[in-house]
């Protein structure tokens, strides 16, 4: 009698621990809103490396972290951008970063300031995107003379 309840409870587990692997495969995100996940991201405040820049004179240093808050893998396009105090938007850099659940990146770049932009108050962006959807997006000021 015990062999006729032991054995078919060790198959029952067996087949149990076989199949949750499956079951976990499908709570897992797909590639930046692929299967149903939704896309999430989170950008930190950027930091310029001075906070006043010369036009045609000056590269300033720019630098973010981007944050894949989903627990399974994302594709978005991180945009680094800047307004001068004429409302003149330059994109700076644009790429697509892949993402493992919950990785962070940090992204940095130079960016020349052109001779002919405004003087005053300009805004650095970065921002991450998924599709046409904007996810994050920080900024910080920089002042040209």
């Amino acid at each position: 009698m015990k062999n006729c309840l032991v054995r078919p409870t060790l198959v029952l587990v067996c087949l149990v621990l076989v199949a949750l692997p499956l079951f976990a495969q499908r709570g897992k995100g797909g590639s930046g809103g692929g299967g149903g996940s939704t896309a999430c991201a989170i950008v930190t405040t950027p930091t310029v490396s001075s906070s006043t820049a010369i036009a045609g004179g000056d590269s300033v240093g720019i630098f973010s972290r981007i944050t894949n808050c989903l627990s399974g893998k994302g594709r978005y396009t991180v945009t680094i951008s800047a307004v001068s105090s004429c409302g003149v938007e330059t994109v700076i850099a644009s790429s697509v970063i892949s993402f493992s659940g919950g990785e962070s990146k940090l992204v940095s770049i130079a960016y020349s300031v052109a001779p002919n932009t405004c003087k005053g108050m300009s805004t650095v962006y970065v921002s991450a995107y998924s599709g046409g959807t904007t996810l994050a997006s920080q900024s910080t000021g920089l002042f040209v003379e």
